[in-house]
Order: C-alpha cells, then structure tokens, then sequence
C-alpha cells in the first residue's frame, strides 16, 4: 500500500547519532518506523517536488523545531538549506542501501547482511549493539534474517496458481483434455490410457545404440529454451531416454513452441512426420511443469487418473464444474499399463486438489489427509515416475545387460540405475534399499502436517508472525473412543475473502470437504465441534502476508456412547501425540560465542530443539588485508539431500561468487584463502534436524600479505607455497598488490599447474579492482584448463586468491610489474 507523506519508521532501539571517530563497527545513524519522543530520522517517500525534507535528523531531544542534518532524495533536492542527497538506485533494488559511518573502519570484521542477495554493499544495515569492539579481526550477527522491519508494501506478493486451474479449455491446435492433453481422435475415442499408455506403438523409437531417442527442436524464439532444456536434461539424468535437437523437420519429433499455456500430445505418434508440437507458454517454465509436459509427450497420463486411485484419493464430484466429470473419469484395468507402480502422490503427474473447481473447494482429495501437501507440488520426477518410465522404455533390462547383472538386486521398489548401483526411493537405505525405515510418502512430508491425538495447542506455521506462502498444510485431530474434538480459536487473521488467496477449512462432518475461512471470518472463543472422532483443519496458502491462526485442541464426551460397548474405531492406531501446551520457544535465532582464537557459530536453538523452517540468517566478512579463514565443523546435522539437491544449507561463499554449499551429515572443515566473504543458513519449510555447531577462525600465511611497489621499476613474483615443488594439501594464499597512484599492475603467469579443470578446489581467482571481493564482473578466473595468462588490473591494486585443493601439483609462478 503506499505510504503516507510523513511517515515515521521504527527499526531499533532510539540512539542519537555519534560524531565521534570512536573505531567501533556502530553505524552512526538509525532509522525509526514509529513516532516517538528520542532522537529520529522522519522519511519522506513521496516525490513531490517540495522542499520538506525526507530524512531529518535530530542529534539531541530538544525543544528546537529545527533539524540538525536534512537528507533529501534524488527526486526532490531544491532545498536551499544544507542538505545531503540520497541515491535510492545504486543496485536496482527497491530498498536503498543505508549504512552511513563517520569513520571507516579499519579493522576486520563480519557484518550481517539482511539479504544473500550476492552484493557487497549491505541492503540496510544499521546497527548500534552486538558488535566487539576488540581491535582483532571480529563478526557482527543480527541473528535472524527473515526477522525484518513490518515496512508496509504497494503489493503482496502472490503464488501462482498451477497451470490445471488456469489452462484454457481449447488451443488452437485442438481441444484439451485433462486442460493440458491433446489427443488425437483415436486417443479421443479410447480414453482408457492412463498413466502409462499401454501400447508399444506409443513409445518413441530406439536409435542405433540401442536406447530410446526423442529428436526435438525449437519452433520459436520465444519459447524458453533454458527452462526447456533443463526439463530435458531432467528426463535424461533419470531415464535412458535420450533427447537429440535436430534440424531435420520431415521426421516425427517434438516441437517445442510458446503458446496459450501449457500442454501437449500424449506419446509418440508415428503418423506425425512432421513433429507433434508442446507448448511451454506463460508461467509453465518451472522444472517441474517442463518435466510434466515432456511427460506427457513420453506417454504418462495423469496419476489421478488411474483405476486404482480410488485407494488414495477421493473425487468430490459435488465441487466439480459443470461438464467437466469427464476429466476425471476412471476406466477399467484391463488398458492400463503401470507396472505394478504403486499410486504416488508425489507424482509429478498429480494435478493439486483444487483442478476444475466451480466453488473453490477442493475436488481432489487425499484419503489421508497429511498427504494432501504432496499432489500437485509438481518438483521434478518422483522416485515411481522414474521407475515406471524406465519400465516403459526398458532401461533397466538395459542397465543390467550393460553391467552384466542376471537379475535386479534391489528391494523395496527399488531398481539399478545406469551406474549400476540401485535407485532407492525415499524412506529406504543401503546398498539395495534393504532397509526400510519409514513410510515413502512420510519422508516427503513436511513437519507442518501433523496428526493430533491428544489436547493442546496448534497454529499457522509461525505465529504470531508470518506464516509462509505455498502451504498445503493438515491438522489431523483423531479424539479417542467415545470422545468428540473440539477447537477454540485464540486468534484468526487472514487475507480477504475478497482476494481468495489464502484460506482455512475445517471438516467437522465430511472427512473429504469442508467449511472455508479467511479474512477475520473467526472471531477469538468460537469453537467447532466434530460430530465423528475426527476433525480436520486444512491451510491453504499463497501469500505471506498476515499472522494466521491459533487453537486449543479439547475432546468433549460423544453422548450416548458407552466405551464398552462401542464399535471399534475404524481410524488407524494414534500415531504421534500433541503434547500438552507448553512455553513456546523463542523467536529463532543464529548465535555467535566467542572463542579461543575465533567464534563459535550456533544454528537456532542448538543443543535445545531441531531448528526451525523457513529461516535464514547470514555473516558477510570483512577485512582490510589479507587473511585465511576456517570453517571447522564440530556437529553438522541438517535435513539430507533430496534428489541431490541441499534444500536446507550453509553456503560459504568462495571467490568468483561461488558457493560451497554443506547439508546432510558432515564433518571436517572448509578454508577458504580470504575474509571478504559471505555466508549463510537457508532452511526451506518441510523437514528440520538438529542443526550445526561450526566454529570460525582466521589468521595470516606466510603468503597472505600485501605488497606495496615503490616506484615505477617495482617488480616481484608470487608463487603457491614451495614452488616448484608440489604445494601440500589445501593450501591457501592471497596476496594484494598496491602500486604508485595513477599506475597498474600487470601480472604473468607463465605456467599454471593445477589439477581441477573445473575450478571447483583448485583454483586461482585475480581480482582486477580495488575491492578484493572476487566478484565474476571484476575477477578472472584460472585453474588447469589455463596454461598461462596475463591481467592488468583497473586501478592501481590488485588482489590474488589461490586455492590448491586436495590434488597436489606444481601449482603457479607469477610476475607483477608497473604499467
């Protein structure tokens, strides 16, 4: 929303600027979002051409009416008074960069920074506490990122809905089925394909290697070709099946266009020689929707179709529109071609629970209610839609042949894959996924659906601050025999109905549809009554934008039920119980202790309870020469990887703006040669563990020193520890090189030894600016795919990082001279 002319902004506690050249890390001005009666600063947004200023600041609280420093904006700055002009766009970012000191400092420090965004000026820093005024090296944490200012916005930012509720009911190319098939009019005749098309004539053909090849090409440029690709190099990491772009036009092939949303022919059609087209339009570009599409042209059917879905899902066929059933009709087994795949609500074929709805109520509907959250997350190929495509095209008889397997090892639907070792699914381990050890879908669940047995207290992820946007979230509340649940809500605060953005169902008679909320439509002590054993809240979220939802959780006697004599309860046995209401915890923080020659950095509540999810808090290092830093791990424990990816992460930045990434279980230490330095913790909203104690260290090398030329003959050579010779494992250097004003410094590397062509552990990094930041735009970097080079830096410093990595070699010799 916009804000008013004169509108006063709290940020922290109320200190009046400093004048001092005191050499502390404290910024000397602060920012204010409330009216108060100390020392402020009063913003002015509006560009109005008058000369009020936007930023008055008061040194000291007097009765004088007067400010002591104006800062106008650079739309407004006609003021005839003294005044400083701000420019808001530095960086492109909204928010102005503000981090003003009167004295820079010298030392080596750590700054948070709010926001990982990749930038070496911080996003809005001021700060006045939690700094250490020791004249070593030293951090500075504002311990909780997401933790910001309540600065109210011209808009909110809204989840897409998915490409089913959106779709059209007809392209050019023909009419849809399931809003994103084309079928051709035998298929339309035969709508008993589900899944996995059953005939062989649907496959794509095997190329001369003996695997299934699918020519591709682009019909236009305007067709995402990157997301495209991505989807592809998706298929191909997880299948046999091969993608070749191709020019000729006069062959069946897919033609990848931009078009009214998102959609394509199911299979491969013989009969179309000159190509079958997919669409990949407007907001279809995610891997998960590519993968989809392609998908579909490979010849998988949408999951909830399946004869056997009625296991897993219920239709509410009452909240589908009109002439829309045939969507969702369910034939016979005897077409189908699954191979033996369990339904999986994690498909990536799964359409969400809300496709094809006339009131905005669910039409599909998980038969366990916690597994709502999986269907339509559309992320990539789940572990059955890998194993069914390659039951299709027969890579795994392939693979097997290929290592010289007489039969597949695996269990627990497991397979071998290409490598020759066996594809787990999720909740198994070990060399054939031997061990079992939980329910395949409750490893994909996140801790935000829950099933609830005894009394207590739940709410919105979050509260009372800002639940997360994409939430399908399920309390599941089961009272025991000859009990009735009840809730009594604290607080209720969501969007408008008016929007339809967000919303709360609560079933208190049909287990698979409910009553919906939002806006303020509860008011604190109304209550809710199951008329069964079971009661279900349902969250449905996509913006972040209000506080949520607060309950207590009550059983009230069932009248008229004798416990000896009722029937027994057809709900499962109680799972895992609610415990009884208890402080809450505080509000999630990163820590630093200070340590013997160093800090101790502290995930949110270690030693105490699992980390929370959808945090973030980050450390940017500083220094004003050279030095190495350590990040040595003592206990590391965050959620496992998942499809190869860290979804919840430290990330220590390394130079060129690259990022080492940790996550799963992990031990041992990364050094990195500098300081000027980002790093983070990134947690995503599903599974949380117990978190990381990592403990941080810096000091010098006999090769991190700045080199000062006197005059304009100053040369010298810089060289990887013990050159000639190897250098010993993981080391690391920087150097800076100063030269006389007004002059540059080229460097030469006549040889360049290294081990990495990658440059991910070994690796040299110049920085041809005065920064010493390494950033991708100022930097070059080197490793063995270089045999010699030469730079010449910008100005008159340069700054050298080397790596050597675990792979000894030779490593480098380089000569600097004055240009």
């Amino acid at each position: 929303m916009a804000l008013s002319k004169a509108l006063c902004l709290l940020l922290i506690p109320c200190l009046a600027p400093i004048q001092e050249s005191d050499g502390e890390t404290t910024p000397d001005l602060q920012i204010y979002y409330e009216n108060i009666s100390e020392p402020y600063f009063v913003l002015n947004r509006e560009s109005d051409g008058e000369t009020t200023p936007d930023l008055q600041i008061y040194y000291e609280p007097d009765e004088d009416t007067t400010p002591d420093l104006q800062i106008y904006y650079k739309e407004h700055e006609n003021s005839t008074e003294p005044h400083f002009v701000l420019n808001r766009e530095s960086d492109g970012e909204t928010t102005p960069d503000l981090q003003i000191y009167y004295e820079n400092i010298s030392e080596p420090h750590f700054v948070l920074n709010r926001e990982s965004d990749g930038e070496t000026t911080p996003d809005l820093q001021i700060y006045y506490e939690e700094h250490d005024t020791s004249p070593k090296p030293h951090f500075v944490l504002n311990r909780n990122m997401n933790d910001r200012a309540s600065v109210p916005k011209e808009d909110v930012f809204v989840l897409p809905r998915p490409f089913e509720e959106t779709n059209p009911d007809r392209v050019e190319a023909g009419e849809l089925f399931d809003k994103d098939m084309l079928l051709t009019e035998a298929q339309w005749r035969d709508l008993a394909l589900r899944k996995g098309l059953a005939s062989e004539r649907y496959r794509w053909p095997e190329g001369e290697d003996g695997y299934p090849r699918v020519p591709y090409r682009f019909m236009d440029n305007q067709v995402d070709q990157e997301a495209v690709r991505a989807g592809i190099a998706h298929w191909e990491q997880h299948t046999c099946i091969k993608f070749d772009l191709t020019t000729n036009t006069s062959q069946p092939h897919l033609k990848f266009k931009k078009d009214i949303g998102c959609w394509s022919y199911v299979g491969y059609l013989s009969w179309f020689s000159s190509g079958q087209e997919i669409s990949i339009g407007h907001s279809c570009t995610s891997l998960g929707t590519v993968v989809h599409e392609i998908g579909h042209a490979i010849g998988l059917h949408h999951e909830q179709s399946r004869p056997d879905r009625d296991d897993s899902v219920h239709i509410n066929e009452e909240n589908i529109g009109e002439g829309r059933r045939i969507n969702f009709a369910k034939k016979s087994g005897d077409r189908v071609d699954s191979k033996g795949i369990p339904y999986d609500y994690s498909s990536d074929m799964h359409y969400g629970g809300f496709g094809f709805s006339k009131n905005g109520h669910l039409t599909i509907a998980t038969v366990d209610p916690l597994n709502q959250e999986l269907i339509g997350r559309r992320v990539g190929l789940s572990h059955r839609d890998k194993h069914l495509a390659n039951l299709m095209y027969g890579c795994i008889d392939k693979w097997l042949q290929a290592c010289k397997m007489d039969s597949d090892p695996c269990q627990n639907e497991g397979y071998t894959g290409a490598n020759c070792t066996c594809v787990c699914p999720n909740g198994t381990s070990g060399s054939s996924c031997e061990t079992f050890e939980q329910d395949y879908f409750a490893s994909q669940r996140s801790s935000c659906s829950v099933r609830i047995t005894s009394p207590g207290t739940i709410s919105s992820p979050n509260y009372p601050k800002k639940y997360p946007l994409g939430l399908t979230c399920a309390k599941w509340i089961v009272a025991p025999e000859c009990k009735l649940p009840r809730i009594t809500f604290r607080a209720f605060k969501l969007p408008s109905c008016f929007y339809g953005w967000d919303k709360l169902e609560i079933r208190t008679a049909n287990r698979y549809d409910g009553v919906y909320y939002c806006g303020t439509d509860i008011i604190p002590g109304q209550q809710f009554t199951s008329s069964t054993n079971e009661l279900i809240l349902m969250f449905y979220t996509r913006t972040s934008s209000q506080g949520g939802w607060s309950v207590d959780v009550t059983f009230i006697d069932k009248p008229n039920c004798d416990p000896g004599t009722a029937r027994a309860s057809t709900t499962p046995p109680p799972t895992t119980p609610l415990p009884p209401p208890t402080t809450p915890l505080p509000p999630p923080t990163c820590s630093l202790i200070s340590a013997n020659g160093g800090l101790t950095w502290l995930s949110p509540y270690f030693g105490d309870a699992n980390y929370p999810n959808d945090f973030k808090c980050g450390l940017k290092g500083r220094a004003s020469s050279p030095y190495m830093s350590t990040f040595k791990i003592s206990t590391f424990k965050l959620q496992p990887q998942k499809r190869k990816q860290c979804l919840d992460s430290v990330r220590i930045q390394i130079p060129y703006n690259r990022t080492v990434k940790l996550c799963g279980s992990r031990k041992g230490a990364v050094v990195v040669p500098n300081m000027n330095l980002n790093t983070s913790f990134v947690t995503d909203d599903a599974i949380t563990s117990q978190g990381f104690k990592i403990g941080i260290t810096w000091r010098k090398s006999d090769c991190h020193r700045v080199i000062h030329l006197a005059d304009d003959s100053a040369t010298g050579v810089i060289q990887s520890p013990r050159f000639p010779k190897k250098f010993r494992k993981n080391s690391v250097c920087e150097w800076w090189i100063v030269a006389p004003k007004g002059k540059r410094i080229r460097l030469d590397f006549p040889k360049i030894s290294l081990k990495d062509r990658k440059c991910h552990k070994s690796y040299i990094a110049v920085d041809k600016s005065s920064l010493a930041t390494y950033w991708p735009e100022n930097s070059l970097l080197l490793c063995a795919a270089q045999r010699s080079a030469s730079v010449v830096s910008d100005g008159s410093s340069m700054a050298v990082a080397f790596a050597g990595g675990r792979k000894r070699s030779q490593g480098f010799s380089a000569r600097y001279t004055v240009v």
